[in-house]
Parts: structure tokens; C-alpha cells; sequence
């Protein structure tokens, strides 16, 4: 699974944009813009966290696993598996606990709270992204 939609390829794209968006140094810059940026990282988040749990299941799907359609079926399985350290579970599923709460209940006064763990999400998916089968 190369290319398409739930590619590695398409993955890693997202990954590095979403990556140079955290390094951008908005300092100095206009409220409204660091707002803007702000709000571009929490976007990129969301997908990338969308692309990765779905390339993680279809990669399960590849070894032949049964995966439940959702983040955290995907996490538990992607554990099972060897693709999820069981030190980085609880980290992982907070990846989908800040999607969940950007996405479906926003809450602005959490958007700090998740915006300083941004870094350690991007790291989270890198180092599960390189322990999976091409």
C-alpha cells in the first residue's frame, strides 16, 4: 500500500507538513496570524492523526488481522501486534482523545493544553510509522 489515500507516501506528506508547521516560528508575528497558525496545526493534527490510524489499520489488514473500524480498535490491535509499544499506548490514545476534542466537543480553553502536546503526537507517530511493514 504505497500510494493511494492511505498510502505511506501520502502519510509522510502530511506528516512533514504538519511537522514544518510545529517548527514555523510565529513569534513577532500578528495575533491574528499566530492565531491562524495555531489553528493550521491543530487542522494538520486532525488529519494526520485521521491518516494515520487508517494506514495502521491497513497495514494490520495486510498481516491479516481483524480490526474494528476505529481509532481505538486499531491501537489495541496495532498493540497485539508489535506496531504499539505497550509504553506508548496511553500516548497514543491521547492522540485521539485531542482529535476527539478538536474535532467533535471544540473547547477552546483546551486548545493550549493540546497545542503543547503536539510535538510528542507528531513523535508518536514517527516512531510507530518506522515499525511498520512497507
Amino acid at each position: 500500500m504505497a500510494s493511494g489515500e492511505l498510502g505511506q507516501d501520502n502519510l509522510r506528506r502530511a506528516l512533514k507538513g504538519f511537522a514544518d508547521l510545529l517548527a514555523f516560528d510565529s513569534d513577532g508575528l500578528p495575533e491574528i496570524a499566530r492565531d491562524g497558525i495555531e489553528n493550521g496545526r491543530i487542522q494538520k493534527f486532525e488529519y494526520c492523526a485521521e491518516l494515520f490510524w487508517k494506514y495502521v489499520r491497513s497495514c494490520l489488514q495486510s498481516e491479516g488481522r481483524e480490526v474494528s473500524n476505529s481509532p481505538r480498535g486499531t491501537l489495541k490491535e496495532s498493540l497485539a501486534q508489535g506496531f504499539l509499544l505497550d509504553a506508548e499506548y496511553a500516548a497514543a490514545m491521547q492522540i485521539y482523545e485531542d482529535r476527539n476534542a478538536c474535532s467533535h466537543i471544540y473547547r477552546q480553553e483546551l486548545m493550549p493544553l493540546i497545542l503543547g502536546r503536539l510535538p510528542t503526537h507528531l513523535a508518536l507517530m514517527h516512531a510507530v510509522l518506522a515499525r511498520l511493514p512497507n
